[in-house]
């Protein structure tokens, strides 16, 4: 449902409720504009990042077949048939990693799509309830995955370089810790900061 079919759609269907709460035409036109603007920008941001992941995540997944072919091409040639278990085990963190990738950012673009439900403050909060729950999963899922991901990354796409464990484990938690806090600054100005403006119209509507 486009915006302003989703506004009209709401100021028709709950015309009388809001007059019995003693809305004014002006206060309800200010919250349904709002509450849509917010929802219509959120959205358009996870469908970027959707279109961004998903294709990133795509050309990552060519490249690991590539190299995973190329890995174990040179292993046999090398008679190291030992590390093929290990090089496929790397290759099935990085495809899981780029699988939950797609997932999250479609799953987010789910729950920005304006419902089309007959009460605003039901809307609110389904939206608001989803994306708080989503988030904490995402960067649970995350919390555990990346190290992971970085180390098979490591391991498979840079075999020449041979560091210490101790040194690939320090690695691997920087770039984590790093990425997750990039990531955590970006959600929290682009998306938990027009979440607020979204919460606080709920209040409004159950004052």
């Amino acid at each position: 449902m486009e915006l302003d079919e989703f506004k009209a759609h709401w100021n028709t269907i709950q015309h009388k409720e809001f007059q019995q709460q003693k809305f004014s035409a002006e206060k309800l036109e200010q919250i349904i504009m709002n509450t849509t603007d917010t929802l219509g920008q959120l959205r358009a941001k996870s469908i970027f990042w959707k279109t961004l992941g998903t294709t990133t995540s795509k050309m990552l997944i060519g490249l690991l077949v590539v190299a995973s072919l190329m890995t174990m091409a040179d292993k046999a040639y090398q008679h190291k048939l030992a590390d093929i278990p290990a090089n496929a085990a790397y290759a099935l963190v990085i495809l899981l990693y780029c699988i939950i990738t797609i997932w999250a950012y479609k799953k987010q673009e789910q729950i920005f799509t304006i419902y089309n439900n007959d009460n605003v403050k039901a809307t609110l909060k389904q939206t608001i309830t989803a994306f708080k729950k989503f988030y904490l999963k995402l960067k649970i899922i995350f919390l555990l995955l990346y190290p992971a991901y970085t180390y098979a990354v490591i391991k498979l796409f840079i075999p020449y370089w041979h560091p210490s464990q101790q040194t690939i484990y320090i690695t691997c938690t920087l770039v984590t810790v790093i990425s997750l806090s990039v990531n955590h600054w970006y959600y929290k100005a682009k998306f938990f900061k027009k979440l607020k403006s979204l919460e606080g119209n709920l209040r409004e509507l159950e004052a």
